[in-house]
């Protein structure tokens, strides 16, 4: 052979390696391919660890590392938090040689949570797609998926699935490959919207996975597109969800406008309204007292939040404060969570608040709330707001209803002499 046909020979063997490798025939074929996909809410950033080697390190919520390999009979994996070395999770998933596999972590601080998703299914007809849900946004509840065009009403729509439960992964459905419009809603409700994406698009023979997470409020989500053997897509929410709290003393009447949307008209103090879906971002915020305009500034509001516009105060000088609204659900189930709101801007010393004469929120400045805390279940509990240097509660209140795995606020607002309390069940 000459060395001319040789180094020919040797070129196009190169390349049909190089090629083989491309297309995944490099891989050890004794081995499973997995990733790590982080979905969890409470940790930005995990470890992926197999039999203590770190295989994939500080993984981001939403973020793709690839896959690496594992032997089958040797799986023994631990997720941590990035750089901790303590492992929140160990388990021995379960995977054979030459598949995929991709584990998904989910949940929030000190509640993570796993589940494998198998990634070798065969592709659909052209022009279609197959598509499977899973919610892994515990504080949301139990969700319904809409595909539908960009202007169909929901009243007039059927979801595509139904109750879907958290940490469930549902079965297959085969889509016709298009752009839908993605909207989620809490089961069994078409009002509730949780999630709405106008250009939802999905490829011929696309094989993906839509994971449902939580936003930061606790009750919209957000989205990861899990496509077979390919890509993470983050696909993330705009809403906010936004309540006015009317607080004014002397029963003055507040309305309040955000981001040209009409929360509140004329309604007398006190009040809390029920919470309205607007859009992201920054927004011009108007309000008036006793048809007198109250100083505000525009806000930014971040998407998936929670927001309580407060309106307190004499409403010759009222003031307006944004609070953010943690409606997460308790960590502990088996209690109710608990905050204190302080509306009441001319006493001169913050307050506290006592559940059944528990210690449960402290120094407390106007237009602001405590921290939450976990009350047990009751129907009998006594409250008690009080302020250093007065001899007597500001508030009191006995034989209230605090439900297992709920959220109260209770709203101090009105006149110093004779305040008045709400005490709110925001879920």
């Amino acid at each position: 052979m000459t060395s001319r046909r040789l180094a020919t020979l040797v070129a196009t063997l190169g390349a049909a390696l190089a090629l083989l490798a491309a297309c995944g025939g490099g891989s050890d074929r004794t081995k499973a391919q997995l990733r790590l996909v982080n979905a969890s809410s409470g940790y930005a950033g995990l470890d992926f660890a197999v039999d203590g080697t770190v295989l994939q390190g500080n993984v981001a919520y939403g973020a793709n590392p690839g896959y690496v390999q594992v032997d089958p009979g040797n799986a023994a994996t631990t997720l941590s938090s990035a750089g901790s070395g303590t492992a929140l999770l160990s388990f021995t998933p379960a995977v054979s040689k030459n598949s995929y596999y991709t584990l998904l972590a989910y949940g929030g601080a000190g509640a993570l949570s796993q589940l494998p998703l198998d990634e070798n299914s065969g592709a659909p007809d052209s022009g279609k797609a197959l598509l499977r849900v899973v919610n892994a946004a515990p504080d949301a509840g139990s969700l319904d998926v809409y595909l539908t065009g960009s202007s169909d009403l929901l009243a007039a729509s059927v979801p595509v699935l139904s109750g879907a439960s958290v940490g469930t992964l549902g079965g297959w459905l085969t889509v016709t490959a298009t752009t839908w419009r993605l909207r989620i809603t809490a089961n069994g409700s078409k009002t509730d919207l949780r999630l709405d994406l106008p250009a939802f698009a999905l490829a011929s023979q696309q094989i993906a996975t839509l994971v449902l997470t939580p936003g930061s409020g606790g009750v919209l989500v957000n989205a990861l597109l899990v496509t077979q053997q390919a890509g993470v897509t983050r696909l993330d929410g705009n809403l906010v969800r936004v309540r006015v709290a009317a607080g004014l003393a002397a029963g003055g009447a507040v309305s309040a406008t955000v981001g040209g949307t009409a929360l509140m008209t004329g309604v007398g103090s006190p009040a809390v309204g029920l919470y309205t879906l607007l859009p992201a971002g920054a927004q011009t915020v108007v309000v008036t007292a006793n048809a007198a305009s109250v100083p505000t500034t525009p806000t930014t509001l971040a998407a998936g939040g929670d927001y309580t516009l407060l309106v307190y105060g004499p409403p010759a000088a009222a003031k307006a404060s944004w609070i953010t609204d943690d409606n997460r659900l308790p960590s502990d189930a088996t209690k109710a969570k608990i905050r204190l709101v302080d509306g009441l801007p001319t006493l001169a010393t913050p307050l506290a608040m006592t559940v059944d004469f528990v210690p449960v929120a402290d120094s407390v400045a106007p237009g602001l709330a405590s921290g939450y805390a976990f009350v047990p279940p009751s129907t009998t509990s006594a409250i008690s707001v009080t302020a250093s240097g007065l001899s007597a509660p500001l508030f009191a209140a006995g034989t209230q209803t605090f439900v297992a795995g709920a959220n109260y606020t209770l709203f101090v607002v009105g006149d110093d002499a004779a305040p008045t309390g709400i005490l709110r069940k925001d879920r």
